[in-house]
């Protein structure tokens, strides 16, 4: 493909867009306007109205007014197969594969591949293999998606859209869950893209990625464009306060004491193709980090603890010293447990129900009077951590689906505050959320902590894990490789270094 430049026509135009959802409007005259061959990064805090815009552009959502125009004509999509077939494509931040099918068949989902009106299998696998070529992945195209890690898993949706030979790619957080080796992949097929002149929206909270990668920015804060300006004119601190409206403080270690009381340990535990002999300890009002690389079995082992599956016989579990079989979800709540999902969409949020629903689900036990759920209570608890903890939402009835993620994430934590849980185990509780509702997040974090609420967390940002934790436990290949108690003076080449001795 040719060439294009930086100087030819807008591919997309979008002037003035409006969306008002009962009790909010979501986009309030915005613009966005394409190259071809660019990388166009849209920036701001959850519930900016990013995720609206894109929604309008791929057919998902109606626009209230505005105007789109596609190579300088008038484009109105009525669905996301209509955006498809103009070569429009996204590559959501929510996985939306089929678990039981193939990658070769996920990745040319809708997009098949016939041969005498029946599928090609050959072909398809074929192809399947060129696609992920692209983004330097040899993987087994055959193998079930359920069988891949999250990064991979990710890496089979962008393939996906890639099938489409888009000329406008919208990557939707697309390293959130990828390692660096696999981001930096996924860099080079970007640039390997717009040298073929695809037009890209990045959309992301990694602002380095923004700074390093993108040509334009187009900056959003509550529904309204903010600015839109070139990269090489505009720094990081500036992109932040844009987004933010104000001056947002950068992430700060804080010194904390924390008492030698021990809440829930654990010995011995072990699940054979996942991890093996896991012993360790959180102390009451201690933040434990735990790091290592993606698919170390970080996740695997506290899916474990918190009772979703089972260790292998000769583990044992005490709670403030007295051993208690956890087998289930159910028994560790029961025993002062709250679990926060990396996974929010399928695993954490109940997408049917409303924002209140969401946030007092493990706590109507708590709610009872003369056998009746108390509305008023539930009312009251609800618009409390609304308040508290800024959630943007229209009215506690809202159905959380129609939150942007970072605001669904913050009423899943709320849910184990309302609860009032004794231990809480949080799974990269920032993936995917601003660097405003991320500071507010590691704020509450302590907040617990120093409440005497054991935390646990669970991160790929080694960043957060040193700003935030107390001590830092180390899993690399589904071991413990180690500990780090002296967190102070620890380097994100340290935690490496214990990975892999």
């Amino acid at each position: 493909m040719q060439k294009l430049s930086q100087n030819d026509n807008y591919i997309i135009e979008m002037k003035n867009i409006t969306k008002t959802f009962p009790g909010t409007k979501a986009l309030d005259n915005v613009c966005l306007k394409l190259r071809n061959g660019e990388v166009h990064a849209l920036v701001g805090e959850n519930g900016a109205g990013k995720s609206t815009l894109m929604n309008i552009l791929t057919g998902q959502y109606s626009m209230d007014e505005g105007q789109i125009f596609m190579e300088g004509k008038p484009l109105r999509l009525s669905s996301p197969e209509e955006a498809l077939k103009m070569n429009i494509v996204l590559v959501p931040q929510e996985l939306n594969l089929i678990p039981e099918a193939s990658v070769a068949e996920n990745i040319f989902l809708g997009n098949e591949i016939l041969r005498s009106g029946m599928i090609d299998a050959k072909a398809t696998r074929a192809k399947a293999k060129e696609i992920l070529k692209i983004l330097d992945i040899d993987i087994d195209v055959t193998q079930p998606v359920k069988k891949l890690s999250a990064a991979y898993q990710q890496i089979v949706s962008i393939a996906r859209a890639l099938a489409y030979t888009p000329k406008v790619l919208i990557l939707d957080e697309p390293t959130s869950v990828l390692t660096n080796v696999e981001a930096d992949k996924l860099f080079k097929a970007m640039k390997l893209l717009k040298e073929q002149g695809t037009a890209m929206v990045f959309i992301t909270h990694h602002l380095d990625e923004v700074m390093e990668h993108a040509d334009r920015i187009t900056i959003m804060k509550d529904g309204r464009l903010v600015e839109e300006v070139p990269v090489s004119e505009i720094t990081k601190d500036e992109m932040i306060t844009k987004m933010a409206g104000k001056k947002v403080q950068k992430l700060q270690r804080v010194k904390r004491e924390v008492s030698d009381e021990v809440f829930y340990e654990a010995k011995h535990l072990n699940r054979t193709g996942e991890f093996e002999d896991v012993s360790f300890a959180v102390h009451k009002g201690e933040i434990l980090g735990v790091a290592g690389l993606v698919g170390a079995g970080r996740t695997e082992i506290f899916k474990c603890v918190f009772g979703i599956t089972q260790s292998e016989p000769g583990a044992h579990t005490y709670i403030e010293g007295k051993e208690a079989a956890i087998n289930s979800p159910i028994s560790a709540i029961a025993h002062g447990m709250g679990y926060v999902s990396e996974e929010r969409r399928h695993d954490g949020i109940t997408q049917g129900m409303s924002v209140m629903e969401n946030m007092v689900l493990p706590s109507y036990g708590q709610m009872l009077n003369h056998g009746l759920i108390d509305y008023t209570k539930a009312v009251s608890v609800t618009d409390k951590y609304i308040k508290e903890m800024s959630i943007k939402t229209a009215s506690r009835e809202t159905l959380i689906k129609n939150l942007s993620g970072g605001n669904q994430q913050k009423v899943i934590v709320a849910r184990w505050l309302a609860k009032g849980v004794r231990m809480l185990i949080l799974d990269e509780p920032t993936r995917g959320i601003d660097v405003n509702a991320k500071s507010e997040i590691h704020s509450l974090i302590r907040q617990l902590a120093d409440q005497g609420v054991a935390v646990v967390v669970i991160s790929s940002e080694m960043d957060e894990v040193l700003s935030l934790a107390d001590r830092i436990m180390v899993v690399h290949r589904g071991k413990v490789s180690g500990f780090i108690n002296d967190v102070d003076l620890t380097t994100q080449e340290d935690v490496l270094k214990v990975a892999f001795q």
